[in-house]
Order: structure tokens, then sequence, then C-alpha cells
């Protein structure tokens, strides 16, 4: 009997202990700032484990793929050929010229994919607005305190990895490069829109630079002021820390022209500059599977990506004809939204509905088409009608990266693709086992 499997039933046999434990772990988030829009996020107690062996592979893996993307981003950068593939407008492309100060397009980056067969499949990249390191690390602090997880004591150890503490070390190690007022404190402005549904992480965030020795506010770009420097009112920022994706800040450009101005200025620096995009944009898959960009990558390189990367390209009109044939093999998606909008998967739809996709997907430009990648199913509890219920689930598993290293991991599971919380997905705790 596995761990989990033996978790599991327990949980079945105490059914009171796991409505106890669930009711503490919703009343904790809030106080956690694991917030989804008002309401605790959604959570099974069900943890995903790794082994520290499988850890370790897992952060070499991690550091590999994130080297690669690296590699041909800045390839893209400078291939006018390549950068095509992104379909950005013009006023974007001019954006990318500025230098962010720092060697690596996206210091900050999460790498989502899928376990098939143990394989680590990668379905996705997230560079700016990259959300859920505070709710992976408030439900895993939170379920450790309940009677549920009694069960593991005393017979493995698990390790929860800190990964908004260590985004915070990061985060003022950035800023004190752009400090401009000797020993003062470096201020840090979190930046996004108003109402994300994500926005209670921030305050942990704020919280967690605090403690590291600088400051931090939260604002929006009707916030920001350009006067000899970047200010939010009266206060001088020296870094801004971008959550504000690339996709709503495309959409709001002219409010953002305090920023790029300090920015062009080199008189703030920006974690998550405009060439994180590069990474962030689902155009990078495109680019792993093209001959062009990947020429030149290592032995090992190329093997990663066979093993670890599936097929993708962008939709036009071939590849939308070729998809006709074997609509189950394939999913698509725009290339900069997210959330799971706009995404169709062949498998769950009829002839006539994936050709309708299609063709107003084709209208609207700026899709791909991927290969499908189906996780495999596993135990997950959750709680209906005041008891718990051990159900197959899909699971999703992402790894947050920090300036190439890995921080933790992201889980979540779901009774189908896609995996998202508006799709009534949970976050799941994800700890390391000792031993």
């Amino acid at each position: 009997m596995t761990a989990i499997e033996g978790f599991h039933r327990w949980c079945i046999r105490n059914p009171a202990e796991i409505a106890a434990s669930v009711r503490h772990v919703r009343s904790r988030l809030p106080q956690l700032h694991a917030l989804f829009a008002d309401r605790p996020t959604p959570f099974s107690l069900t943890p995903f484990l790794f082994s520290r062996r499988q850890f370790n592979l897992l952060s070499s893996l991690s550091s590999s793929l994130s080297g690669i993307l690296e590699e041909v981003g800045r390839r893209a950068l400078s291939d006018e050929s390549l950068l095509s593939v992104y379909q950005f407008p013009n006023f974007f492309l001019r954006e990318l010229g500025v230098s962010p100060g720092y060697a690596r397009l996206a210091p900050i980056l999460r790498l989502d994919g899928h376990f098939v067969k143990g394989v680590f499949r990668l379905v996705e990249t997230n560079a700016d607005g990259s959300a859920g390191m505070n709710d992976s690390n408030a439900i895993e602090q939170a379920s450790g305190e309940t009677r549920a997880y009694r069960y593991f004591q005393g017979r493995i150890d698990l390790v929860s990895c800190e990964m908004v503490p260590s985004l915070a070390k990061m985060l003022v190690r950035y800023a004190r490069r752009w400090s401009k007022a000797g020993d003062r404190h470096p201020v840090i402005g979190i930046l996004d829109i108003p109402g994300m549904a994500t926005a209670s992480e921030f305050i942990a965030v704020q919280e967690a630079i605090r403690r590291r020795g600088a400051d931090a506010l939260i604002v929006t770009p009707a916030d920001l002021t350009y006067r000899s420097g970047l200010r939010a009112g009266s206060v001088r920022l020296d870094m801004i820390y971008r959550r504000l994706v690339t996709a709503d800040a495309l959409s709001r450009w002219n409010t953002l022209a305090p920023l790029r101005r300090a920015h062009r200025a080199n008189q703030v620096g920006l974690v998550g500059s405009f060439r994180s995009e590069l990474l962030h944009s689902k155009a990078i898959l495109v680019l792993l599977n093209d001959p062009r960009a990947i020429a030149g990558l290592s032995p090992a390189d190329r093997r990663h990506l066979i093993r670890h990367v599936p097929v993708a390209r962008l939709l036009t009109q071939t590849a939308a004809e070729e998809s006709m044939v074997r609509r189950g093999r394939w999913v698509i998606k725009p290339l900069d939204a997210y959330g799971s909008r706009g995404v169709s998967i062949g498998r769950q739809m009829s002839s006539m509905r994936w050709r309708q996709s299609i063709r107003a997907a084709l209208d609207r430009g700026r899709y791909m088409i991927q290969e499908y990648v189906e996780s495999p199913r596993g135990p997950v509890l959750r709680m209906r009608g005041g008891r718990p219920v051990v159900s197959a689930e899909m699971t999703s598993v992402g790894f947050f990266v920090y300036d190439g290293n890995l921080a933790g991991p992201y889980i979540r599971s779901g009774p189908a693709h896609p995996l998202s919380i508006f799709r009534g997905a949970v976050t799941r705790p994800g700890f390391m086992v000792n031993g």
C-alpha cells in the first residue's frame, strides 16, 4: 500500500476528522492570503509526493529546460524570421529592444506539464504573471496543522518548498541593483490591474519582501507617474515586479507610458521585463519544434526536447486541414491568453464543433495547435455532501524556476482538461519526502 492509499483509507474511515481538517484549512487560507477572488482557494488534502531522488532529477530537468528556453528565446530576439512567429504588434517589438539590465529573459518561470508514464511532458510556460506559489505554500502549511496530517507523523517526513520566501529573496537582490538612494531600503512595486482573482498573493509577496529588509507597494498602472524616476504617489520605486501579463498590458499600453519611460531611461528595474514574453507566449513551444530555432543545441538538449516537449505549430490553414483527420490528437490554444481561455480540445468535441473552433481561431489569428498530452488519472480526495470521497482525477504539475533554479511545485487536479480553477480544478499540497 502506498502512502497516499493509506491516507485515503484513513480519511474514508474517519469522516468527522477529515471534515474538521477541511474546515481548518478553509479558515486558515484567508489568513495566509490564499484566495481565488474573494473565496479560499479550492483545494484537496491529497498531497502530491516526490522522493528526494525524484526532486533532484526534476531540479536538474527544470534547469535544463529553462536554459533551452532562454537560448531559443534569445535566438528569436536576434532573428526577425523567428521573432515573426510570435506575431507581436510593431509597437511591442520596439519595447523588446530595451535591455532589462540582467542576463535572463525570464528570471521567474513556471513550467507546466503532465507526467506520462513517469516522464514530464511540458505543455505550457509562464513567465510574467506566474501565480500559485503562495497558494501552494499556504495549503501545505494549513494542511500540516490538521488532524488529518497527523496520519503522516511518524510515518514519513514531508518537506515543503518555501517558494514565496525564495521569490522575495531574489526580488530584493535584483532591487538592490537599482536602488538610487545609498543605504535606503529599496522599494519594489508589485504591478497588476485591479480586481485580479490572484491579488491576495500580492500581499503574501509584499510581506515576504518586507521581512527581507526592503519595502513593497501593490500598484496599478494608474498609480504610476514619471517624475525624476518612477513614482507611486510620492514614493520613488526602485523596481517593478510585473505581475501584469503582457496580454493585459497590450490592451492598456498607453497607461504604462510612465513605466516604459523610466525603464528606457534605466531609472527603474523591471523583473518581468517585456522580453519575458518571449518565454511566456505559447509561440516559444512552436519554436522548440522549429529546426531553425534549435539548430546548434547540444545533443543532450535535443534529447530533452524529444522526450519532454510535444509537437506544436502555428495554426495555419494547412495545419487546420491536417487536424481534421485526427482531431483527437490536437489542442488549439491562443498564443497569449491565460486561465485556459480560448482552449479547444479535439477529443472533447464533435467533428462539427472542432471545425467551428478551427474556423474561429483562424479568423481571429494568433493561435497554435499542439499535440494533446493526457494526464494519467490518480486518486484525489474531495468533500461531497459533507463526507470524504476519493475519485480518479487528472493532475497537472508546474515547477517554479527562479533564475534557472527549481523553487518548488504547483499541483492542480481536476476531472478533465483543461485543469484550471476556472474549470473546477483544485490546488494540492506538494511535498518532498525525506527518507
